[in-house]
């Protein structure tokens, strides 16, 4: 738990960094729902006052309560009143399984591949500067994040390959970088997970894991890079398989 609370607070600096000027509210909006739906932002977690979240972000309480606001309609927030009130997460379930086949098979071919190509590409070049910028103890945390391979939880399997992901993105140091993985998770993560049903391909992903965070250890950042690309890109292959498969 230490081990994802530090990594996690690194991340948690991404998402609470200041906004900028252009559309703020919607800004706001999208940057707190993108952290929900990753799994940055835990489901019942209290979120900061609408006060602390304007000085945070750097934009007017007026544009915090309008993204809130915003978040709330859609579901994604609750808000209550009185002693020990405040907004609080409520986290849709990713799980879904049959939610994330119909996207699947919605998903041209094409679209499949542009959007894998991007992410494995950004993953890729996280691993390799994690590897740079890591420390012995950030070895740990990492270490600490892996799944249990004997494990059949697979809402564990996906949530500690998330955590995996948004990791690497904060050992890169880049706000830049942790927020545009954030974003790519919860649009993308939930389809590249679909196929952790199968007992071969959780095998090989924890393969691929272990491969990455060794080549993190070793300093290794050219191997980083390549275990994380080898990772993503037999998980597309898989899920190509299943979408063929998809009714």
């Amino acid at each position: 738990m230490a081990a994802i609370r530090r990594l996690s607070s690194r991340t948690r600096s991404a998402v609470f960094a200041p906004i900028g000027n252009a559309g703020r509210a919607v800004r706001v909006e999208k940057r707190l729902e993108e952290a929900i739906r990753s799994g940055v932002l835990a489901d019942g977690e209290r979120l900061p006052s609408e006060a602390e979240l304007a000085a945070l972000l750097g934009v007017a309480p007026v544009t915090a309560r309008e993204a809130l606001g915003a978040l709330r309609t859609s579901g994604l927030v609750t808000t209550t009143r009185g002693r020990g009130g405040g907004s609080f997460v409520r986290r849709p379930n990713a799980d879904d399984t049959d939610d994330i086949r119909r996207r699947l098979s919605a998903m041209s071919k094409v679209d499949l591949v542009d959007r894998g190509t991007y992410y494995a590409s950004l993953l890729a070049a996280c691993a390799e500067l994690a590897a740079e910028r890591a420390d012995e103890e950030d070895v740990e945390d990492l270490r600490r994040l892996l799944p249990d391979l004997t494990s059949t939880d697979l809402g564990g399997w996906r949530h500690a390959d998330t955590e995996l992901h948004l990791a690497l993105a904060a050992l890169t140091q880049s706000a830049r970088l942790s927020r545009e993985v954030m974003r790519l998770e919860a649009d993308f993560g939930a389809l590249v997970r679909l196929p952790l049903f199968d007992d071969a391909h959780r095998v090989r992903v924890h393969a691929h894991q272990l491969e990455v965070v060794a080549a993190v250890a070793a300093r290794d950042g050219d191997g980083a890079r390549s275990s994380m690309r080898a990772r993503v890109r037999r998980a597309l292959e898989d899920l190509a398989e299943l979408r063929v498969a998809v009714p």
